[in-house]
Protein backbone atom coordinates (compact mmCIF):
# COMPACT_ATOMS: atom_id res chain seq x y z
CA UNK A 1 0.00 0.00 0.00
CA UNK A 2 1.35 3.35 -1.18
CA UNK A 3 -0.04 5.25 2.15
CA UNK A 4 1.54 2.67 4.34
CA UNK A 5 4.93 3.56 2.76
CA UNK A 6 4.48 7.10 2.62
CA UNK A 7 7.33 9.11 4.62
CA UNK A 8 7.28 9.70 8.51
CA UNK A 9 8.67 8.31 11.34
CA UNK A 10 8.77 5.26 13.42
CA UNK A 11 9.99 4.46 17.16
CA UNK A 12 12.16 2.15 18.25
CA UNK A 13 11.86 1.35 22.16
CA UNK A 14 14.92 0.94 24.77
CA UNK A 15 15.76 -2.77 25.23
CA UNK A 16 14.37 -3.00 28.72
CA UNK A 17 11.48 -5.18 30.27
CA UNK A 18 7.45 -3.55 30.71
CA UNK A 19 6.37 -5.27 33.62
CA UNK A 20 2.82 -3.84 33.91
CA UNK A 21 -0.27 -5.31 36.03
CA UNK A 22 -2.79 -4.57 33.00
CA UNK A 23 -0.47 -4.25 30.03
CA UNK A 24 -1.43 -8.05 29.12
CA UNK A 25 1.21 -8.76 31.43
CA UNK A 26 3.87 -9.11 28.88
CA UNK A 27 7.30 -8.29 28.66
CA UNK A 28 7.55 -5.83 26.07
CA UNK A 29 11.30 -4.96 25.33
CA UNK A 30 9.43 -3.46 22.55
CA UNK A 31 10.42 -2.32 19.21
CA UNK A 32 7.88 -0.04 17.84
CA UNK A 33 9.32 -0.75 14.13
CA UNK A 34 7.23 1.65 12.50
CA UNK A 35 4.61 4.45 12.12
CA UNK A 36 2.83 3.41 9.04
CA UNK A 37 1.08 7.45 8.31
CA UNK A 38 -2.67 6.72 6.25
CA UNK A 39 -4.19 9.83 5.00
CA UNK A 40 -7.57 9.30 4.41
CA UNK A 41 -7.04 10.32 0.75
CA UNK A 42 -5.37 7.07 -0.02
CA UNK A 43 -8.91 5.53 0.55
CA UNK A 44 -10.76 7.16 -1.66
CA UNK A 45 -9.76 4.58 -4.15
CA UNK A 46 -12.08 2.23 -5.21
CA UNK A 47 -15.46 3.64 -3.41
CA UNK A 48 -18.36 4.12 -4.85
CA UNK A 49 -20.17 7.43 -5.33
CA UNK A 50 -22.10 8.04 -2.49
CA UNK A 51 -25.67 9.49 -2.68
CA UNK A 52 -26.27 12.77 -1.55
CA UNK A 53 -27.76 12.91 1.97
CA UNK A 54 -30.91 15.06 2.99
CA UNK A 55 -29.29 17.73 4.83
CA UNK A 56 -25.47 17.52 6.39
CA UNK A 57 -24.39 19.79 9.62
CA UNK A 58 -20.96 21.71 8.75
CA UNK A 59 -18.96 20.91 11.75
CA UNK A 60 -16.97 24.09 11.23
CA UNK A 61 -20.30 26.19 11.97
CA UNK A 62 -20.38 24.42 15.42
CA UNK A 63 -20.22 27.12 18.04
CA UNK A 64 -21.62 28.16 21.58
CA UNK A 65 -22.95 31.86 21.41
CA UNK A 66 -25.08 31.65 25.03
CA UNK A 67 -23.43 33.18 27.93
CA UNK A 68 -21.05 33.05 30.23
CA UNK A 69 -17.74 34.71 29.08
CA UNK A 70 -18.06 37.66 31.58
CA UNK A 71 -16.05 37.44 34.46
CA UNK A 72 -18.98 37.95 37.15
CA UNK A 73 -19.57 33.89 35.86
CA UNK A 74 -15.83 32.83 36.95
CA UNK A 75 -15.51 29.88 38.73
CA UNK A 76 -15.44 31.01 43.12
CA UNK A 77 -13.31 29.38 45.36
CA UNK A 78 -9.68 29.11 46.65
CA UNK A 79 -8.25 26.53 43.82
CA UNK A 80 -9.74 26.00 40.21
CA UNK A 81 -10.72 22.15 40.03
CA UNK A 82 -10.26 19.97 37.24
CA UNK A 83 -12.73 16.76 37.43
CA UNK A 84 -11.83 13.48 36.69
CA UNK A 85 -14.05 10.19 36.02
CA UNK A 86 -12.49 7.28 36.24
CA UNK A 87 -13.29 3.46 36.55
CA UNK A 88 -11.59 3.36 40.29
CA UNK A 89 -13.62 0.30 41.67
CA UNK A 90 -14.26 -2.97 39.42
CA UNK A 91 -12.81 -4.73 36.68
CA UNK A 92 -11.62 -1.55 35.56
CA UNK A 93 -9.80 -0.22 38.46
CA UNK A 94 -6.55 -1.13 37.79
CA UNK A 95 -6.48 1.10 34.65
CA UNK A 96 -8.58 3.86 37.06
CA UNK A 97 -5.82 4.16 39.22
CA UNK A 98 -2.99 4.26 36.54
CA UNK A 99 -4.49 7.05 35.03
CA UNK A 100 -5.21 8.55 38.14
CA UNK A 101 -1.03 8.20 38.81
CA UNK A 102 -0.62 10.08 35.38
CA UNK A 103 -2.99 12.85 35.91
CA UNK A 104 -1.66 13.39 39.42
CA UNK A 105 1.76 14.03 37.60
CA UNK A 106 0.50 16.51 35.16
CA UNK A 107 -0.89 18.46 38.19
CA UNK A 108 2.74 18.31 39.54
CA UNK A 109 4.02 19.70 37.23
CA UNK A 110 1.25 22.71 36.36
CA UNK A 111 1.92 23.02 40.20
CA UNK A 112 5.61 23.52 39.26
CA UNK A 113 4.98 25.99 36.87
CA UNK A 114 2.93 28.26 39.03
CA UNK A 115 -0.70 29.37 39.98
CA UNK A 116 -2.93 30.89 37.16
CA UNK A 117 -3.17 34.53 36.80
CA UNK A 118 -5.33 35.05 39.60
CA UNK A 119 -3.20 33.96 41.83
CA UNK A 120 -5.35 30.25 42.46
CA UNK A 121 -3.91 26.98 42.21
CA UNK A 122 -4.95 23.79 40.54
CA UNK A 123 -6.63 20.85 42.28
CA UNK A 124 -8.08 17.74 41.01
CA UNK A 125 -11.75 16.39 41.84
CA UNK A 126 -11.85 12.79 41.23
CA UNK A 127 -15.20 10.25 41.43
CA UNK A 128 -15.56 6.48 40.61
CA UNK A 129 -17.59 6.51 37.08
CA UNK A 130 -18.52 2.92 38.78
CA UNK A 131 -20.07 0.46 37.02
CA UNK A 132 -23.95 0.29 37.91
CA UNK A 133 -26.05 1.66 35.25
CA UNK A 134 -26.95 5.75 36.23
CA UNK A 135 -24.08 6.11 38.95
CA UNK A 136 -22.05 7.74 36.87
CA UNK A 137 -24.77 10.84 35.31
CA UNK A 138 -24.70 11.12 39.23
CA UNK A 139 -21.08 11.36 39.66
CA UNK A 140 -21.02 13.61 36.69
CA UNK A 141 -23.29 16.08 37.84
CA UNK A 142 -21.74 16.20 41.26
CA UNK A 143 -18.12 17.30 40.21
CA UNK A 144 -19.91 19.85 38.15
CA UNK A 145 -22.40 21.63 40.55
CA UNK A 146 -21.06 20.69 43.60
CA UNK A 147 -17.29 20.04 43.09
CA UNK A 148 -17.94 23.22 40.82
CA UNK A 149 -15.05 21.68 38.37
CA UNK A 150 -13.87 24.20 35.19
CA UNK A 151 -13.77 21.04 32.78
CA UNK A 152 -14.11 17.22 32.98
CA UNK A 153 -12.13 14.47 31.85
CA UNK A 154 -13.53 11.15 31.12
CA UNK A 155 -12.10 7.62 30.47
CA UNK A 156 -12.30 5.72 27.30
CA UNK A 157 -15.85 4.36 27.72
CA UNK A 158 -18.38 5.61 25.11
CA UNK A 159 -21.55 5.67 27.43
CA UNK A 160 -19.81 7.31 29.95
CA UNK A 161 -18.72 10.19 27.22
CA UNK A 162 -22.37 9.78 26.09
CA UNK A 163 -24.00 10.94 29.26
CA UNK A 164 -21.07 13.38 29.77
CA UNK A 165 -22.19 15.35 26.35
CA UNK A 166 -26.07 15.59 27.48
CA UNK A 167 -25.16 16.50 30.74
CA UNK A 168 -22.29 19.22 29.38
CA UNK A 169 -24.64 20.81 27.08
CA UNK A 170 -27.59 21.14 29.38
CA UNK A 171 -25.29 22.39 32.38
CA UNK A 172 -22.71 24.44 30.02
CA UNK A 173 -19.08 22.38 30.87
CA UNK A 174 -16.33 21.28 28.68
CA UNK A 175 -15.79 17.73 28.38
CA UNK A 176 -12.46 15.94 27.45
CA UNK A 177 -13.24 12.37 26.62
CA UNK A 178 -10.55 9.46 25.94
CA UNK A 179 -13.58 7.45 24.23
CA UNK A 180 -13.39 7.05 20.39
CA UNK A 181 -16.81 7.10 19.61
CA UNK A 182 -17.10 9.60 16.76
CA UNK A 183 -20.90 9.68 17.60
CA UNK A 184 -20.15 11.98 20.73
CA UNK A 185 -18.88 14.88 18.35
CA UNK A 186 -21.11 13.75 15.61
CA UNK A 187 -24.58 15.35 16.33
CA UNK A 188 -22.69 18.57 17.29
CA UNK A 189 -22.72 19.18 20.87
CA UNK A 190 -20.42 22.26 21.76
CA UNK A 191 -18.84 21.28 24.75
CA UNK A 192 -17.44 17.92 24.27
CA UNK A 193 -14.28 17.35 22.87
CA UNK A 194 -12.70 13.87 21.87
CA UNK A 195 -9.01 13.30 22.41
CA UNK A 196 -7.19 11.07 20.11
CA UNK A 197 -8.22 9.25 16.50
CA UNK A 198 -12.38 7.74 16.72
CA UNK A 199 -13.16 4.40 15.79
CA UNK A 200 -13.06 5.83 12.14
CA UNK A 201 -10.02 7.13 11.79
CA UNK A 202 -8.55 3.69 13.46
CA UNK A 203 -10.48 1.46 11.11
CA UNK A 204 -9.97 3.74 7.73
CA UNK A 205 -6.04 2.85 8.84
CA UNK A 206 -6.11 -0.66 10.08
CA UNK A 207 -8.35 -1.63 6.68
CA UNK A 208 -6.31 0.37 4.55
CA UNK A 209 -3.18 -1.63 5.52
CA UNK A 210 -4.87 -5.16 6.11
CA UNK A 211 -6.32 -4.67 2.69
CA UNK A 212 -4.06 -2.89 0.98
CA UNK A 213 -3.01 -3.39 -3.03
CA UNK A 214 -2.18 -6.81 -3.89
CA UNK A 215 -2.92 -8.57 -0.62
CA UNK A 216 -5.73 -10.60 -0.20
CA UNK A 217 -6.58 -11.97 3.41
CA UNK A 218 -9.21 -13.60 5.29
CA UNK A 219 -9.89 -11.39 8.27
CA UNK A 220 -11.13 -12.08 11.25
CA UNK A 221 -13.15 -9.37 13.29
CA UNK A 222 -13.49 -10.11 17.54
CA UNK A 223 -15.75 -7.66 18.94
CA UNK A 224 -16.99 -7.28 22.14
CA UNK A 225 -20.26 -7.54 23.42
CA UNK A 226 -21.95 -3.84 24.08
CA UNK A 227 -21.68 0.10 22.66
CA UNK A 228 -18.24 0.79 22.06
CA UNK A 229 -17.28 -3.06 19.95
CA UNK A 230 -20.55 -2.55 17.71
CA UNK A 231 -19.70 1.35 16.91
CA UNK A 232 -16.00 0.07 16.44
CA UNK A 233 -16.95 -2.89 14.18
CA UNK A 234 -19.43 -1.23 12.44
CA UNK A 235 -16.65 1.79 11.30
CA UNK A 236 -14.33 -0.88 10.45
CA UNK A 237 -17.00 -3.23 8.16
CA UNK A 238 -17.54 0.13 6.37
CA UNK A 239 -14.10 0.74 5.84
CA UNK A 240 -13.45 -2.60 4.28
CA UNK A 241 -16.28 -2.21 1.82
CA UNK A 242 -14.90 1.18 0.69
CA UNK A 243 -11.66 -0.49 -0.21
CA UNK A 244 -13.89 -2.89 -1.59
CA UNK A 245 -12.41 -6.13 0.47
CA UNK A 246 -13.73 -9.36 1.29
CA UNK A 247 -15.82 -8.73 4.62
CA UNK A 248 -14.40 -9.45 7.48
CA UNK A 249 -15.57 -12.53 9.54
CA UNK A 250 -17.47 -11.34 12.53
CA UNK A 251 -16.57 -12.73 15.87
CA UNK A 252 -18.95 -11.31 19.04
CA UNK A 253 -17.92 -12.41 22.43
CA UNK A 254 -19.89 -11.16 25.49
CA UNK A 255 -17.53 -10.20 28.35
CA UNK A 256 -19.90 -12.18 30.81
CA UNK A 257 -19.62 -15.35 28.86
CA UNK A 258 -15.56 -15.48 27.76
CA UNK A 259 -15.62 -19.33 27.00
CA UNK A 260 -11.85 -19.20 26.12
CA UNK A 261 -11.90 -22.54 24.60
CA UNK A 262 -14.87 -22.17 22.41
CA UNK A 263 -13.06 -19.15 21.25
CA UNK A 264 -9.85 -20.61 20.65
CA UNK A 265 -11.66 -23.54 18.43
CA UNK A 266 -13.90 -20.94 16.29
CA UNK A 267 -10.78 -18.72 15.71
CA UNK A 268 -8.60 -22.04 14.45
CA UNK A 269 -11.46 -22.73 12.56
CA UNK A 270 -11.81 -19.80 10.95
CA UNK A 271 -8.15 -19.85 9.68
CA UNK A 272 -7.73 -15.97 9.15
CA UNK A 273 -4.82 -14.71 7.56
CA UNK A 274 -5.02 -11.27 10.67
CA UNK A 275 -7.31 -10.12 13.71
CA UNK A 276 -8.80 -7.65 14.68
CA UNK A 277 -9.99 -6.42 17.86
CA UNK A 278 -12.38 -4.38 18.98
CA UNK A 279 -12.65 -5.08 22.41
CA UNK A 280 -11.82 -3.50 25.98
CA UNK A 281 -8.19 -3.79 27.24
CA UNK A 282 -8.96 -6.59 29.55
CA UNK A 283 -10.94 -8.75 27.18
CA UNK A 284 -7.94 -8.67 24.84
CA UNK A 285 -5.38 -9.00 27.29
CA UNK A 286 -7.32 -12.42 27.84
CA UNK A 287 -7.43 -13.05 24.75
CA UNK A 288 -4.09 -12.33 23.45
CA UNK A 289 -2.46 -14.55 26.27
CA UNK A 290 -5.23 -17.26 24.65
CA UNK A 291 -3.85 -17.00 20.97
CA UNK A 292 -0.21 -17.10 21.83
CA UNK A 293 -0.96 -20.85 23.85
CA UNK A 294 -2.26 -21.72 20.67
CA UNK A 295 0.12 -20.45 18.50
CA UNK A 296 -1.46 -18.42 16.53
CA UNK A 297 1.12 -16.53 15.35
CA UNK A 298 -1.08 -13.78 12.49
CA UNK A 299 -0.83 -10.46 12.18
CA UNK A 300 -2.83 -8.73 15.00
CA UNK A 301 -4.47 -5.43 15.02
CA UNK A 302 -5.49 -3.41 18.23
CA UNK A 303 -8.33 -0.41 18.48
CA UNK A 304 -7.02 2.35 20.71
CA UNK A 305 -9.28 0.86 23.22
CA UNK A 306 -7.79 -2.63 23.43
CA UNK A 307 -4.76 -1.18 23.38
CA UNK A 308 -5.19 1.12 26.14
CA UNK A 309 -3.28 -0.78 28.74
CA UNK A 310 -0.26 -1.66 26.20
CA UNK A 311 2.41 -0.07 28.14
CA UNK A 312 4.92 2.54 26.50
CA UNK A 313 8.47 3.06 27.17
CA UNK A 314 10.85 5.50 26.28
CA UNK A 315 11.56 6.08 22.01
CA UNK A 316 14.48 6.25 20.38
CA UNK A 317 13.81 8.30 16.55
CA UNK A 318 15.04 6.21 13.36
CA UNK A 319 14.15 6.89 9.69
CA UNK A 320 10.80 5.08 8.47
CA UNK A 321 12.54 4.17 5.10
CA UNK A 322 14.87 2.16 6.79
CA UNK A 323 11.88 -0.60 7.69
CA UNK A 324 11.91 -3.61 5.54
CA UNK A 325 8.35 -3.85 3.15
CA UNK A 326 7.84 -7.28 4.21
CA UNK A 327 7.91 -6.61 8.36
CA UNK A 328 4.11 -4.46 7.58
CA UNK A 329 2.75 -7.90 7.66
CA UNK A 330 3.81 -9.20 10.89
CA UNK A 331 3.71 -8.88 14.29
CA UNK A 332 1.21 -6.48 16.48
CA UNK A 333 -0.11 -3.28 15.83
CA UNK A 334 -2.44 -0.62 17.43
CA UNK A 335 -3.49 2.95 16.28
CA UNK A 336 -1.65 6.07 17.37
CA UNK A 337 -1.92 9.53 16.71
CA UNK A 338 0.68 11.70 15.16
CA UNK A 339 3.67 12.37 17.07
CA UNK A 340 3.30 15.51 19.24
CA UNK A 341 5.69 15.79 21.82
CA UNK A 342 9.51 14.98 21.19
CA UNK A 343 11.48 11.98 22.47
CA UNK A 344 13.00 13.53 24.69
CA UNK A 345 10.00 14.41 27.03
CA UNK A 346 7.74 11.41 26.36
CA UNK A 347 11.33 9.62 27.84
CA UNK A 348 11.35 12.12 30.59
CA UNK A 349 7.79 11.64 31.49
CA UNK A 350 8.02 7.25 31.19
CA UNK A 351 11.03 7.37 33.60
CA UNK A 352 9.11 9.43 36.29
CA UNK A 353 5.75 7.90 35.91
CA UNK A 354 8.04 4.53 35.90
CA UNK A 355 9.59 5.89 39.04
CA UNK A 356 6.45 6.47 40.24
CA UNK A 357 4.57 3.91 39.77
CA UNK A 358 6.76 0.78 39.32
CA UNK A 359 5.44 0.05 35.70
CA UNK A 360 5.98 1.75 32.19
CA UNK A 361 3.02 4.63 31.02
CA UNK A 362 0.14 3.28 29.08
CA UNK A 363 -1.36 4.53 26.13
CA UNK A 364 -4.15 5.29 28.33
CA UNK A 365 -2.09 6.96 31.08
CA UNK A 366 -0.41 9.11 28.03
CA UNK A 367 -4.12 10.68 26.92
CA UNK A 368 -5.30 11.47 30.73
CA UNK A 369 -1.85 13.17 31.34
CA UNK A 370 -2.17 15.35 28.06
CA UNK A 371 -5.69 15.81 29.17
CA UNK A 372 -4.78 17.60 32.36
CA UNK A 373 -2.11 19.81 30.94
CA UNK A 374 -4.45 20.54 28.31
CA UNK A 375 -7.31 22.09 30.82
CA UNK A 376 -4.69 23.64 32.35
CA UNK A 377 -2.35 25.40 29.40
CA UNK A 378 -6.66 26.25 28.23
CA UNK A 379 -7.07 27.51 31.94
CA UNK A 380 -3.99 29.70 31.91
CA UNK A 381 -4.95 31.16 28.55
CA UNK A 382 -8.82 31.58 29.44
CA UNK A 383 -9.16 32.31 33.08
CA UNK A 384 -11.16 29.97 35.32
CA UNK A 385 -14.21 30.51 33.23
CA UNK A 386 -16.31 27.47 31.79
CA UNK A 387 -17.43 29.13 28.41
CA UNK A 388 -14.17 30.93 27.82
CA UNK A 389 -12.52 27.78 28.22
CA UNK A 390 -14.97 25.78 25.57
CA UNK A 391 -13.71 28.88 23.33
CA UNK A 392 -10.05 28.31 23.81
CA UNK A 393 -10.21 24.42 22.87
CA UNK A 394 -12.51 25.42 20.13
CA UNK A 395 -10.41 27.74 18.48
CA UNK A 396 -7.98 24.98 16.69
CA UNK A 397 -5.13 25.70 18.82
CA UNK A 398 -2.32 23.23 18.68
CA UNK A 399 -1.09 20.68 21.60
CA UNK A 400 1.92 18.83 21.16
CA UNK A 401 0.83 15.80 23.51
CA UNK A 402 2.76 12.98 24.96
CA UNK A 403 0.16 10.91 23.18
CA UNK A 404 0.26 12.68 20.11
CA UNK A 405 -0.66 15.89 18.73
CA UNK A 406 -3.87 17.54 19.87
CA UNK A 407 -5.34 20.06 17.75
CA UNK A 408 -9.71 20.13 17.52
CA UNK A 409 -12.08 21.66 14.97
CA UNK A 410 -15.04 23.36 16.67
CA UNK A 411 -17.40 20.39 17.02
CA UNK A 412 -14.63 18.80 18.89
CA UNK A 413 -13.46 16.54 16.12
CA UNK A 414 -9.04 15.31 16.86
CA UNK A 415 -7.86 16.74 13.57
CA UNK A 416 -4.64 14.97 12.57
CA UNK A 417 -3.34 11.96 11.09
CA UNK A 418 -4.14 8.27 12.35
CA UNK A 419 -0.87 5.96 12.73
CA UNK A 420 0.01 2.54 13.09
CA UNK A 421 2.83 1.42 15.53
CA UNK A 422 4.26 -1.88 15.53
CA UNK A 423 4.56 -3.89 18.85
CA UNK A 424 7.26 -6.74 18.36
CA UNK A 425 7.39 -8.44 22.29
CA UNK A 426 10.38 -11.08 22.68
CA UNK A 427 8.71 -13.59 24.82
CA UNK A 428 5.76 -15.41 24.27
CA UNK A 429 2.15 -14.65 26.34
CA UNK A 430 1.62 -15.76 29.83
CA UNK A 431 -0.05 -18.99 30.39
CA UNK A 432 -3.61 -18.85 31.91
Amino acid sequence: MAAAESSGRYFRKRSRCVHHPVAFHVCWPVLLLSIAALPHASLAQGETTPQSPYATLDRNAVDYRGPGRENSANLPGSTVKIGLLLPLQGTRATEGQALLEAAKLALAEEEAAGPLADGRHLTLAVRNEAERWGQASSEMVQLISEDRVAALITSSDGNIAHQAEQIANKIGVPIVTLASDATTTRINIPWIFRLGPSDEDQARAIAAQIYRAGLSRKVLLLVEAGHDGRVGAEEFEKSVKHLQGTPPERLEIASSELHLENIAAQVKAAAPGAIVFWTSSPMAERLLALFSQSELAKPIYLCRKAAASVARNAFALADHEAQAADEISMGTWVTSSAAGATIEETSEFAERYRAKTGVWPSFAALQTYDAVRLVAKSLRVAGANRSRVRDYLASGNRFAGLSGTIVFDSAGNTLGETHLLQLAPTSRLPEL
